[in-house]
């Protein structure tokens, strides 16, 4: 789960109020899990520790920590830009550090850096001095690690305030906090552990996407078992995006993919993917779709969730088609890439639908709907995502490093899996193939929009390991299914 900063200053209040802890034993276990990580990761004994503490609570548990550093056999070095610790707790643990020596800036000889200055509390722009501070440690070929979350940026919104530690790993308590997953703070966290202090969070802000649950299948089961995926798929030249949504389609548990596609592709396309029911259609004179070569009735027959959009491109013929699709649908509809940027300057077509709808856009899709810049998008991806969702009554997928999903009633869930090697033309095509059969396969738009994140994230982990984060096609990931 996803806390901010009300709720976790909530969660540690309702913990001493139950009698469990007193606040100094709760920076105590703070200090001393940020301590064990590290080690863990990295070893202490004999390396050079440098400890960037604040003045308040965070630097509390940097004082914890570095006493811990210390008793491991680190050679640890205290460094406090704020000056002496203010809060009573904070006070009680630096007393107890006799022993470790204090210096007035980084040197270029240390192997780890904590960062302990600001924690969940800043709120400001930080002085220059600590920008410098802060900058010296991004320099250095150190560890760098931060302690609940990096400083230099604003727990809630993840903005920035000024120069953020750039952390390779960040040690957090309680739950996740929304700048560990929101940009642009998110790419200073490095690896993060939510560390168990015992305090048992109070309500969530936001969830975590977990696995999908599947059932059972059962011996006596057959293809119609598990339902009819349709594919409104490709175009001439985008054969691609039909080839890879229908082969992710089929990966993911869906009984029958039914691909309504081009006929200028047919070829390429069958070649490919010779599991799919292929339907032709003529193409346009743009090498999209005719929809007056489409019979919806005879295409929808025993079909159990639609998918449009990928690789269609985004023309007049196909807008008409679009808007019959969404018009006369019973059963979920799936809309990615083109069939997103169409909505764009018709988005009131949406209204029309009487079925569960999903959209899947990235930032700039998500932009275009919204009427606002890629910029606007990213400065608050969470508002973005979930008010359109409650407003047109759908599911959001809003990709990125840390995807969001909204669905219609407000709720909102992260991606914690992932990584840059995703970053690649064709993903966003297997993730609409992993949750359009996921809805083919009887599961709630949520619990289809999630799932399908998820599983898509994970094998993408999963091909990287193998190929490397450069090397990952989306092919690679339809594999790892």
């Amino acid at each position: 789960m996803v806390l901010d900063k009300a709720l976790i200053k909530k969660s540690e209040e309702s913990a001493v109020e139950s009698g469990a802890f007193s606040f100094r034993e709760l920076m105590y276990r703070a200090g001393c899990a940020a301590a064990d990580a590290v080690t863990k990761k990295y070893g202490c004994q004999g390396k050079k520790i440098a400890v960037m503490c604040g003045n308040g609570n965070n630097g509390g548990d940097g004082f914890v920590a570095a006493g811990k550093f210390y008793e491991n056999g680190a050679d640890v070095t205290l460094i406090l830009p704020l000056g002496a610790p203010k809060t009573e707790d904070a006070v009680y643990f630096f007393g107890k550090l006799n022993n470790i020596k204090i210096a007035d800036g980084l040197t270029d000889s240390y192997d780890i850096i904590v960062d302990a200055v600001f924690g969940i509390g800043l709120n400001r722009k930080m002085s220059d001095e600590i920008n410098l501070l802060l900058g010296k440690a991004n320099t250095l070929k150190a560890k760098r690690i931060a302690i609940d979350v990096p400083s230099g940026v604003e727990t809630d919104s993840g903005q920035i305030l000024g120069t953020v530690f750039d952390a390779d790993l960040t040690v957090t308590f309680i739950a996740l906090k929304p700048c560990l997953l929101l940009p642009p703070a998110s790419d200073y966290c490095g690896e993060t552990v939510v560390a168990d202090i015992g305090v048992k969070p109070v309500n969530r802000k936001y969830s975590v996407i977990k696995s999908p649950v599947f059932p059972k299948r059962r011996r006596n089961s057959h293809k119609g078992t598990y339902g009819t995926a349709l594919l409104f798929c490709g175009s001439y030249g985008m054969a691609g995006a039909a080839i890879m949504s229908c082969k992710a389609a089929l990966r993911s548990g869906t009984g029958i993919a039914k691909c309504v596609i081009c006929d200028g592709i047919y070829q390429a396309f069958t070649c490919s993917v010779p599991e799919a029911v292929c339907i032709p259609v003529k193409q346009d004179l743009n090498g999209m779709f005719d929809p007056d070569d489409i019979d919806l009735n005879s295409v929808f027959e025993k079909a159990s969730a639609v998918l449009f959009g990928c690789g269609t491109g985004a023309g007049n013929s196909t807008l008409e088609l679009l808007d019959r699709i969404i018009d006369s649908s019973k059963i979920p509809i799936l809309l990615d890439a083109d069939g997103i940027n169409l909505l764009a300057s018709n988005i009131d077509i949406l209204r029309k639908s009487k079925a569960p709808v999903i959209i899947t856009p990235h930032p700039a899709e998500m932009g275009r709907l919204c009427g606002k810049s890629t910029a606007e998008i990213e400065a608050d991806r969470v508002a973005a995502a979930g008010e359109f969702a409650v407003k047109y009554g759908c599911t959001v997928v809003l990709k990125g490093g840390n995807t969001i999903v909204a669905s219609k009633d407000g709720e909102i869930s992260f991606n914690i899996l992932g990584n840059p090697g995703m970053a690649k033309g064709g993903c966003g095509d297997v993730l609409s193939g992993i949750i359009v059969s996921l809805l083919a396969q009887g599961f709630s738009a949520k619990q289809a929009a999630e799932g399908g994140v998820y599983l898509h994230s994970l094998a993408g982990d999963k091909a990287a390991l193998k190929k490397g984060q450069r090397a990952v096609l989306p092919s690679d990931i339809i594999e790892e299914l």
